[in-house]
């Protein structure tokens, strides 16, 4: 078993099981391997595996004839090591591919592995999207991303804005922490990085938050167990700031899971009142606990039910309520590259639905005079824009909040992956009358 095998068992599963990439990762048990490695490898592939497969078709004499879901991931990953890889020389890449097809008992295709790969030359994707004459199927292609999600993004965003989100979405993500003042102050945080060799930088718009340039450090502090800062994205961060839970009050959080923002409302809070937080898996709510004991919270409860059913016991019990609803998580390919690849225009109107059935029991658990902010990760309008508009014309005695971002007075805030500090996130704020 090496890093490529292991990889090609990750990529099966992404793409004929429906597995997340980052989490198929994080649960490599071999701890022989490196999984940097393997991310590279996974992540290359997953981001590029439309142009991999046009690649590859091009090459096959069949291009129709299916070949076994292994051999394919094979040809993916030496394909993306030729043309994106310098580490690796082509004639290892190409033995490396040999012998993961021996490994896998799939001996007959060594052949054609063989003399396609060794066909390949680095540079030749260009070669190759020049033969595309039509402009979208060349976006689409170059950048691998499926139709049902470029057709989307294309009605909501020009080309030249386009192009900006799918190259931020194959572009390595920032590492943000958020510094828990429960426990520390982020002058205390930083002469701690200081004295670690952590290099940080500010973060553009939060305060208490930092952009970590040497991350696999910042794990390894004891500081880090003891909950003086956590792991948390810049939209994420700033959701529970423009929520901005009063001391002593009473909040839900409906869509809870890890619990990143819920431990962030506890520190707003002082840890006074009460956090309930809720999460449809109840196995999600461990990690909240752990989440809840490290960062030192002591006003949070779990719960853990479906937040599109209406519960009457919590009708209007509720001075604040956050939900950070499930979307198409269209704001964080980077993150979770698959998403570009699967997501449909079919999944995503269920999501609208559900996310309206959240929306509707949200404002009944809340009090009068209290407030709501809605969020996602998402960067498609139709789960944003489009949502506040149906909230303000289908929700009774239901304000917008105007948000104050940068010195504006804005009805929503959105962010967009390419941005410096966070990925794609929208929130939005009401009160009810």
């Amino acid at each position: 078993m090496n890093e490529r095998i292991e990889s090609v068992i990750i990529l099966e599963k992404v793409n004929t099981e429906s597995g997340y990439s980052n989490e198929l990762i994080n649960s490599v048990k071999n701890q022989d391997l490196n999984r940097n490695f393997i991310r590279e490898l996974v992540y290359g592939v997953i981001e590029n595996k439309i142009l991999l497969d046009y690649i590859l078709s091009t090459k096959l004499k069949r291009p129709n004839k299916k070949l076994p879901t292994k051999i394919q991931e094979i040809f993916r990953i030496s394909i993306f090591q030729i043309l994106f890889l310098d580490n690796v020389p082509k004639y290892a890449i190409v033995n490396e591919a040999l012998e993961a097809a021996k490994y896998f008992k799939l001996d007959k295709y060594k052949n054609i592995l063989n003399a396609i790969l060794r066909d390949i030359e680095k540079g030749d994707e260009e070669k190759y999207l020049k033969k595309i004459k039509d402009r979208n199927l060349r976006i689409q292609t170059e950048f691998s991303v499926s139709k049902d999600f470029y057709d989307i993004l294309s009605k909501d965003y020009s080309t030249k804005t386009l192009i900006k989100i799918l190259n931020s979405y194959n572009s390595k993500q920032e590492f943000i922490i958020r510094i828990n003042k429960l426990k520390s102050s982020i002058e205390d945080v930083k002469n701690i990085f200081e004295r670690n060799n952590i290099l940080f930088k500010e973060h553009p718009f939060l305060n208490n938050s930092l952009i970590i340039e040497n991350p696999g450090e910042v794990f390894k502090l004891e500081y880090f167990k003891k909950g003086f800062y956590t792991v948390q994205d810049g939209g994420s961060t700033l959701v529970s700031k423009v929520l901005n839970p009063k001391k002593n009050s009473r909040v839900l959080d409906l869509c809870a899971a890890p619990g990143s923002k819920t431990c962030h409302l506890s520190e707003i809070m002082e840890n006074t009142g009460s956090i309930l937080a809720n999460d449809i898996h109840s196995k999600k709510l461990k990690k909240i606990q752990e989440n809840i004991k490290r960062l030192g919270c002591k006003n949070i409860e779990t719960v853990s039910f479906d937040a599109s059913e209406y519960k009457e016991k919590y009708n209007g019990e509720f001075d604040y309520i956050l939900i950070d609803a499930p979307c198409s998580g269209s704001g964080i390919v980077s993150r979770k590259p698959e998403i570009k690849l699967y997501r449909t225009k079919e999944q995503i109107q269920e999501l609208i639905t559900i996310q309206r059935k959240i929306l509707e029991n949200g404002f009944k658990y809340l009090k009068k005079g209290g407030s709501l902010v809605y969020s996602t990760c998402s960067i498609f309008s139709d789960e944003n824009e489009n949502q506040v508009k149906w909230i303000l014309n289908n929700i009774e005695n239901v304000n917008i909040s105007k948000i104050d971002f940068r010195n504006k007075e804005l009805d929503y805030i959105k962010l967009m992956p390419y941005e410096i500090g966070n990925n794609g996130f929208f929130m939005s704020k009401f009160t009810k009358k």
